[in-house]
């Protein structure tokens, strides 16, 4: 009797001092030790034959550094702004760049902008001759496909708003 108490006790002692032990079953701990996968870290693949809503973007996403650099050239040789630079266009690309760049190039496109602090390399000043002197349709290639750096933004601001926004580039930027 008295080495059945003992063992209780010892089993009661060992509850007590092991966490955990005697409280939780084998497959309590499965969400916690399953692998996991950051939404970043995975690429989804679309199927060809879809068409994104604002219609088939004459370049697709570049896999390389290399095919960026390329498809950029090849962009501002073949791509023609759609949208005359008008007070209403630059009103529009305003609107774009303050929601969406001045984050990073700052409110004179200086790349100084409280997020593009942070950066290594920090973002491009867009008054630069190397942007100012782009073509067009260079630059909406940037904005759609990103850069180095730079994230893309084809899916967040529609095609015409990105030409709106070249607009305003050019002749806001392009002045200093």
């Amino acid at each position: 009797m008295k080495s059945r108490q003992l063992l209780g006790l010892a089993c009661s002692v060992c509850l007590l001092v092991i966490p955990g032990a005697g409280g939780t079953l084998p497959w309590d701990k499965d969400m916690q030790d399953q692998p996991n996968m950051k939404p970043q870290d995975s690429v989804i693949e679309t199927n060809p034959t879809t068409v994104p809503v604002g219609g088939k973007d004459q370049f697709p996403p570049p896999k390389d550094i290399i095919e960026l650099v390329r498809a950029r050239l090849e962009a501002g040789r073949t791509l023609v702004n759609p949208i005359a630079k008008s007070p209403e266009s630059l009103a529009r690309g305003r609107e774009m760049y303050e929601l969406h760049c001045l984050v990073c190039h700052g409110e004179q496109g200086r790349g100084n902008g409280p997020v593009g602090q942070k950066f290594v390399p920090q973002p491009m000043e867009l008054n630069f001759d190397y942007v100012q002197l782009q073509p067009d349709g260079q630059i909406f290639y940037t904005i759609s496909h990103g850069s180095i750096a730079m994230p893309f933004y084809r899916q967040a601001i529609a095609p015409e708003d990105r030409w709106h926004l070249v607009n305003f580039i050019k002749e806001v930027f392009g002045e200093t």
